[in-house]
């Protein structure tokens, strides 16, 4: 009976003016999406090719990464050249979008048209499938049959999650399929391993929501009502609690600014430059007291941020958007983690090369860094996000089933 109920409500859906419009909708916007940030990718790969370091320059600078199409992130800081020189880390602009156009309409990333546009297409499929019955009366009537509620409510999560998936990932199979002829564009094993784990990972996703507009559809009496509802808390999951953990965390964690940051910076390097110039004898003390200190500043800075930044995500994590965005954009390589981890590495590497005197006329070797596995990524958080997304669908259908269960048909 479950799988009689899904097939009833895909025919209904594929025989509805609703499916058409949000269908196309969607699939014209990550369609769109995919090109537009693959064309972008290619620009950025052809800048890299003109501006990578030669051999033996102490320049930190990474390619762009294939998977940002899907999810920039914090792409534009990780892919920026850090230039090593007795200043410490001098860091250049990122390269931002090679397209001019972005400057004025940027375009959205695939995961954040998930983020927003998936989501509130899943509500629209799960708003009043219960409500909508029982208005109809047939919700009565198909109960009035040997049809256990259990069995009326899987069968309609199952048809209508059918209905979302099968055409989502058509259309995302089709445009990965298209960036794959670009010879720029050319994801590894490991990247199409982690393009089909954020597939996953969005599935999860686009499911919460048709769950939670299931349940709201068994509260309510009438589909308008649960549209209402179901908007004021797609708004408030989407829009404001990903943001409020940033607020939070700003009002505990006590950070300077960056413009502090750099004077402190810059009177450090005086006033030891100064003493280099009086004390010509012990020039390389003074360096590498230059040095030391301004790395511990930098740590001290990059530590308090890391604190914000943690407890910003804690907060935010209350918002399922926040935590799939957290998590996809770990998996692609864009996200904060990343970003964090080869901030260090570039000091690690500034270190090497002034403790073997690269800076004195030496070749230095080639920076190298390598993105982190699946498994850190996953040990490291996110597989926690994964965790939280299943267990709102969990809860959310829990939920509806003791309401169906309850149910008045009348």
């Amino acid at each position: 009976m479950t799988w009689t109920i899904a097939k009833k409500e895909i025919v209904e859906n594929l025989l509805s003016y609703k499916f058409f419009v949000v269908i196309l909708l969607s699939s014209v916007l990550i369609f769109t999406s995919l090109f537009v940030m693959g064309r972008d990718f290619k620009g950025r790969a052809a800048d890299y090719q003109l501006i990578k370091p030669e051999k033996g320059e102490p320049i930190a600078l990474l390619p762009p990464n294939p998977l940002s199409v899907f999810a920039k992130g914090l792409e534009d800081s990780i892919t920026r050249s850090y230039e090593l020189n007795f200043n410490g880390i001098e860091t250049r602009t990122g390269r931002s979008s090679a397209n001019s156009v972005f400057a004025f309409f940027s375009m959205p990333d695939f995961v954040y048209i998930i983020k927003v546009v998936l989501s509130l297409v899943a509500l629209l499929f799960g708003f009043d499938v219960i409500s909508r019955e029982r208005e109809a009366g047939t919700l009565k009537l198909a109960l009035s049959n040997p049809l256990s509620r259990a069995s009326l409510l899987a069968g309609k999560w199952i048809g209508n999650l059918l209905s979302l998936v099968v055409p989502f990932l058509l259309v995302t199979g089709l445009g990965v399929a298209v960036l794959s002829f670009d010879p720029a564009f050319r994801l590894t094993s490991s990247g199409i391993g982690r393009l089909a784990l954020l597939l996953g990972l969005s599935l999860a996703y686009i499911a919460l929501f048709l769950t939670l507009g299931m349940f709201i559809s068994t509260v309510t009496r009438r589909s308008s009502s649960s549209l209402v509802v179901l908007l004021l808390i797609w708004a408030m999951m989407v829009f404001v609690l990903p943001n409020l953990g940033t607020l939070v965390a700003r009002q505990i964690v006590e950070l300077p600014s960056v413009r502090a940051l750099q004077e402190k910076r810059e009177q450090i390097w005086t006033r030891e430059i100064l003493l280099t110039y009086s004390d010509r004898g012990n020039r390389d003390t003074h360096l590498r007291r230059m040095n030391q200190e301004i790395d511990a500043l930098e740590e001290d800075y990059r530590n308090k941020f890391d604190r914000l930044v943690r407890l910003a995500k804690s907060v935010n994590r209350i918002s399922p958007a926040a935590a799939f965005v957290y998590a996809a954009t770990e998996i692609a390589g864009t996200g904060a983690g990343e970003e964090s981890r080869l901030k260090r590495e570039v000091v690690r590497y500034k270190n090497q090369i002034l403790s073997s005197g690269t800076l004195e006329g030496k070749r230095a070797a080639a920076f190298a860094y390598s993105y982190r596995s699946v498994g850190n990524v996953l040990a490291e958080g996110g597989l926690f996000d994964l965790s939280w997304l299943l267990v709102f669908n969990i809860v959310f259908f829990a939920a509806a089933y003791a309401a169906v269960v309850r149910y008045d048909v009348r």
